[in-house]
């Protein structure tokens, strides 16, 4: 780009009573009301005759934000900003937007935050980075991941600041970083920024406060560039921008089942400079893949982060008004670089995808998807400019080669599984008005619902709650649930499959004991009372649970197994079969969760690999107690018992390679004949 002439970024508040000033420079205009970004403008020098052109420019381009938060807001979005300013009409305007946008915005939450910064040998741009979040409000702590440093300036720029954690980590990568950041972190939010961003003062504040729906384990913000003095930063913002728009977005299960056949576009979400995460999106997606992104693959660890959080279920959010300013790379050499490793991640984050969830479109995507995109560039630029292709397609393609090589080098490197127990696990206090909250994930069962929300609201225990999971029913659920609007907590999500919908449940609820019914079963008037009496009694223990009735689809009793105490070493008893049997007899203490969780992988005996796993590392104990009915019926998923045993064994392989004691080795052989006598 001989011909190139520098852009200078100008900011323009509607909210202050100022005329557009002449431009005579290539302008790169952001338009504000206060601290909410509205739109932004290319405006090349000489391009406009009169400053009335500029004004209808930035009139068009806003709109699209007005009419969103209009609509949101109900107030009417029809406000021409062009007829405004030339009127002077600022109060009418400012009216307005306080209304419209004011109204819509997340509210403050209260919530800790810690704030990770990755760096590697850039101690300048760190000092610039920490002046600017130690400016900012709210509760937070900033934790600075000094990445395999090759000298001691980064840790030397920490300590001239107060109250900066100060994590030298050995191994590089930015992955790395980022989980040893979230390891150290103690904030309910965990945010990252990188160490060329600045960020307002407002920037973690308005983070925090973006957590309020229980769905939403992601959050991202517009990113806002610092300059375009160079060609490089100029034609990255042009075409690889991380500015995602000025209209909040929400991204949660439904648009991944819609994406999902040419792989979901979880990049589209945000950026890696202006992200953060709830505390229990580790526990539940797991922690960054350390393959990916700078210092492994290249790339895409945050965005294939995000996809984990919407195949389970959860939601990611996109808020422009969480904005931060990123310096982009200045010279073409580091652009090239740059694309080169985005594609090379890309492509290593898609096989990766695949991994875990494979059918959902992540090889479509690699094989035809990204092979036609490629043709088509390059045909254009052989027909457009005599045969000659810019090398900075060049550079994407040699990415993709070399992250499909990565991938196969290094596909067995998966993600480590880290269980780390907070310490109020180990401290139980019981409390004998604690709530119970009981979780009832539903699809279809409209029939059944409302005599299991009449079971739960007849307990003889009183503080209880009931959240019930509407896992896509076509069926009208909430029918049913406003039929009982004080006891029942209605959720709605896009078909998310059960263990989703009950780690859904969790997130809702408030209780300090967890019970999972399904919406086809019943829990007889004592259940809570019951499993409430022995976890008080037996104080070490994490869970309980007891037997059952069998009855069929009109309530009448059916045979039943025989109910017994099992005590002692419940590992090595839950490996040779699952005792529990009906998981609505179970009930647990609220601490276990998300440090363990049900699991959204496998489409049977979750309740099952869920229940070995919090055997395994505590105790619980088993009454004889009858809690709970299991309603037997046509469309039982225990009737297709090909389905079960393939599941039932496949839970307990899984558990082979844990195994540390004979006991328990025999045990797990016991348990594997056990199962496929039962399934015979």
């Amino acid at each position: 780009m001989r011909d190139f002439a520098p852009y200078q970024i100008f900011r323009w508040d509607l909210s202050e009573a100022n005329l557009l000033p002449a431009l005579n420079t290539n302008c790169y205009i952001t338009c504000w009301w206060k601290q909410l970004p509205l739109a932004h403008v290319w405006q090349q020098a000489g391009s406009s005759s009169t400053n009335n052109d500029l004004l209808k420019k930035i009139n068009d381009a806003i709109q699209p934000t007005l009419q969103y938060y209009g609509q949101q807001s109900k107030e009417n979005y029809k406000v021409n900003i062009a007829d405004s300013l030339a009127e002077k009409n600022y109060a009418a305007l400012n009216t307005w937007l306080h209304k419209s946008a004011g109204m819509i915005l997340p509210a403050a939450v209260s919530q800790h935050v810690s704030v990770v910064i990755c760096t590697k040998n850039r101690p300048r741009a760190l000092q610039n980075c920490l002046e600017h979040l130690q400016r900012c409000d709210g509760d937070f702590e900033i934790i600075v991941v000094d990445n395999f440093p090759s000298d001691a300036a980064t840790k030397m720029v920490v300590a001239s600041f107060s109250k900066v954690i100060y994590v030298a980590e050995s191994r590089p990568g930015l992955d790395i970083a980022r989980n040893t950041g979230a390891h150290y972190a103690s904030g309910d939010i965990i945010a990252y920024t990188d160490d060329d961003v600045s960020v307002p003062a407002n920037w973690v504040e308005n983070m925090s406060n973006c957590f309020n729906d229980p769905l939403t384990m992601a959050v991202t913000g517009l990113v806002i560039p610092v300059q375009l003095q160079t060609p490089a930063p100029y034609i990255f913002e042009k075409d690889w921008s991380f500015n995602k728009g000025y209209v909040p977005a929400s991204f949660d299960h439904a648009y991944f089942l819609h994406n999902k056949k040419w792989g979901v576009p979880a990049w589209e979400i945000g950026a890696g400079a202006n992200m953060a995460f709830r505390k229990q999106a580790f526990q539940l997606a797991g922690f960054f893949d350390e393959r990916l992104d700078a210092g492994a693959a290249g790339c895409s660890g945050d965005s294939e982060m995000w996809f984990r959080i919407l195949a389970e279920g959860w939601n990611c959010q996109y808020y422009p008004h969480v904005y931060v300013y990123h310096d982009h790379r200045s010279s073409m050499q580091e652009l090239k670089n740059q694309l080169y490793n985005y594609m090379r991640g890309h492509v290593a984050a898609l096989l990766v995808q695949n991994e875990k969830y494979p059918g959902t479109g992540n090889l479509r995507r690699f094989y035809k998807g990204l092979p036609f995109y490629y043709l088509t560039k390059i045909a254009r630029q052989l027909f457009k400019s005599a045969l000659k292709i810019d090398p900075l397609l060049t550079a994407q393609i040699k990415g993709c080669i070399a992250g499909w090589k990565y991938y196969k080098e290094n596909k067995n490197n998966h993600r480590r599984a880290i269980y780390t127990f907070p310490e109020e696990l180990m401290t139980i206090e019981d409390d004998p008005r604690a709530l119970v909250s009981v979780v009832i994930p539903c699809y279809n069962h409209a029939k059944y619902l409302g005599a299991a929300i009449e079971s739960v609201g007849n307990q003889t225990y009183p503080y209880k709650e009931i959240i019930v999971v509407d896992d896509g029913s076509t069926e009208n659920i909430f029918s049913i649930c406003e039929k009982y609007p004080v006891l029942v907590k209605y959720v709605r999500v896009e078909r998310v499959g059960l263990s989703a919908a009950r780690n859904i449940g969790v997130q809702y609820s408030k209780g300090a004991y967890l019970v999972f019914l399904d919406a086809d079963d019943l829990l007889y008037p004592e259940a809570l009372e019951i499993n409430r009496y022995f976890l008080n009694y037996y104080k070490e223990a994490m869970m309980v649970s007891g037997g059952h009735n069998r009855i069929n689809e009109k309530g009448e009793y059916l045979s039943s197994p025989v109910s017994k105490i099992t005590e002692g070493n419940n590992y090595s008893a839950l490996l040779q079969g699952n005792y529990i049997a009906m998981e609505g007899t179970a009930m647990y203490r609220r601490e276990l969760f998300f440090h363990f969780s049900f699991n959204t992988g496998i489409k049977s005996c979750e309740d099952y690999q869920l229940n070995l796993q919090v055997a395994r590392y505590f105790p619980v104990f088993g009454h004889d107690k009858i809690v709970a009915a299991y309603r037997i019926h046509r469309h039982n998923m225990s009737n297709n018992k090909s389905h079960m045993i393939q599941y039932a064994l496949k839970v307990l392989r899984a558990e082979e390679k844990k195994l540390v004691s004979e006991e328990e080795r025999i045990a797990w052989r016991q348990g594997m004949e056990n199962w496929k006598s039962y399934y015979k």
